[in-house]
This record gives C-alpha cells, structure tokens and sequence, in this order.
C-alpha cells in the first residue's frame, strides 16, 4: 500500500468524489496480494465507503472477506480482526439489527482482551460501540455503565481528540434518552467544542451535531435545532452524500418546520428524505410508508 495512500482517499473523501473514491480502493486492492494483511485492511476500508454509501449488501460482504483473510493467516487474535468485526457490528446496527451487533461486539471484546487487555484503544472502541448497540435496544442503562466506561478509560491515556468527541456525543445521547437534558446538553457542548477546533471537517462532526439538534428540539429552542441539522446535513452530505443518514437529516429539519409553522418547507423536506429512502431501501420497506404517510398528513 502506498505510503501517501489515506492522504489521497482523505482528499477524495473531502472532495465529496464518490465514484472517485470506490475506483482508488479498488485500484489499490488490485495492486496487494490476496490473502495479504494489506488487502483485508483495503476489503474493510471498502466495506466502510459501501456502508457510508448505503450498499449495505456489498459492505457486508466485503467486511466478511477482510475477517476471512485474517482468519486464513491466523489473525483472529489480533487488533485488526476485532477493527473489522466492530466495524461489521456497525454495520448491523445501522440495517436494524442491533442484538446481532450485540453478540458481534462480545466477540470482539473477548478477542481484545486476549490479545491487548482492557485499556487498548480497540477495547475502548467496543465499549462505546456496545453502547450504541444497547441505546437501538433501549437499554439505556447498560448503555450508560459501557460509554461511561470508555470516555474513563479514555480520558485516562492519550487518545486523539476526535475519540474522545465521539465518546462524549455517544454518553450525551443516552443522558438525552434517559431524560437528562442537562447532562446531555453539557457534554454535546465539550464534544462540539473538540469538533469545531480540528483543521479540517471530522466524519463523525455530523452525528455530534445531530444530538445538538435534538436536545435543542427537545427544550424548545427550534432556530438552535434548525441551525445544527442544517449543519449536520452538509456534512453528511461532504462524507457520504444522499444517503439514508442524509434523508434522517432532512425528516429531522421537517420536524422542526413544522413546529415553526412553515408546512411547505416541511414537505418539501420530507419529500426529499422518502426520494432518498425509498432509493435505498425500497419502495415497500417499512420507513418509506411511514415517511410518505407523514407527508401525506402534512401536504
């Protein structure tokens, strides 16, 4: 692999080129040996743009190659074998199921104490990742005891900042979902803090900026939550483009036009969002016939 390799695909990912960016991963997968640690590591990276495109078929496929490339060099007990199945557990959260992610994420965690003990950066990943899972469960509180586990952990050792921001927006979701506003809105703001002082935009900005706009939404103030969804939304669209992230950003920024009084801006919203949606999922799938039955209730 090149050594200005992630360089180049961060310029790509920065250009918003997503054609661009699938060709540079496979042109450089096509340049290592099959079989090799190289060519799992750029399997993953695939599967990571395939997720973030919403090709969740062709990722899911492509993070099984990476696992079995490792497994076929005897790798399972190392750190980039519990990277790829934290990052398929990710991707089981996003398709809808998370007891699967769940199963996936323990796997891992017995992997990384095998290999690394408890204070890796990897193990601090299944920590957090393990919250997620349990917060799509709605089991607030032991997604609570594992976030609050990794951001001590965290804070502890020295990690990048961009860790630790994604930490403290995965703790604030779960105060916000257990009804602490206050708690949440605090550590959004040192999250957003991190977020706003990095060079160049964060991948992960646009999640922390979406639980801004949420707990905005929730205590009232509805200008602050247009303005952080609206943000979150040109993110969204630098990483990933229209994705089904994209169309979240665009139901969220309905729901509060519609509170602002304003149902045109509102349908036009979430005409946008179930275009996106039903690209991606269908025109049968479940979030579809939901999204065009509240926009049916609006128009």
């Amino acid at each position: 692999m090149a050594n200005n390799y992630f360089e180049n695909l961060d310029a790509l990912y920065e250009a918003g080129d997503n054609t661009a960016i699938e060709t540079y991963i496979l042109n450089a997968m096509s340049a290592e040996d099959f079989g090799s640690v190289p060519c799992a590591a750029l399997y993953n990276e695939l599967a990571g743009y395939y997720r973030g495109s919403g090709r969740y078929d062709e990722s899911e496929e492509a993070f099984n190659k990476a696992l079995r490339i490792f497994e076929s060099i005897s790798m399972e007990v190392s750190e980039e074998y519990a990277t790829v199945l934290l990052n398929l557990s990710g991707l089981y959260r996003i398709m809808g199921c998370p007891g699967k992610s769940v199963d996936l994420y323990f796997g891992a965690m017995k992997k990384i104490e095998e290999a690394h003990g408890c204070d890796s950066y990897a193990y601090i990943s299944v920590l957090n990742n393990l919250a997620l899972a349990y917060q799509d469960i709605g089991d607030y509180y032991y997604a609570l005891e594992y976030a609050a586990k990794a951001l001590t952990l965290m804070r502890g050792r020295v990690l990048n900042e961009n860790e630790i921001a994604a930490s403290l927006n995965n703790l604030a979701m779960i105060h916000l979902n257990l009804g602490d506003i206050d708690n949440a809105d605090r550590l959004i703001t040192e999250s957003l803090v991190i977020y706003d002082s990095f060079d160049k935009p964060d991948v992960h900005h646009a999640a922390a900026l979406t639980t801004k706009g949420i707990i905005s939404f929730r205590a009232g103030y509805h200008y602050g939550a247009l303005d952080s969804f609206s943000k979150a939304l040109m993110l969204t669209r630098l990483f990933f483009g229209e994705n089904l992230e994209f169309a979240a950003c665009k139901r969220n920024i309905a729901d509060v036009y519609e509170l602002l009084g304003d149902p045109v801006s509102a349908a036009a919203e979430l005409k946008e969002a179930a275009e996106i949606m039903e690209h991606n999922l269908g025109a049968d799938h479940h979030a579809v016939y939901e999204i065009k039955q509240k926009l049916r209730g609006i128009n």
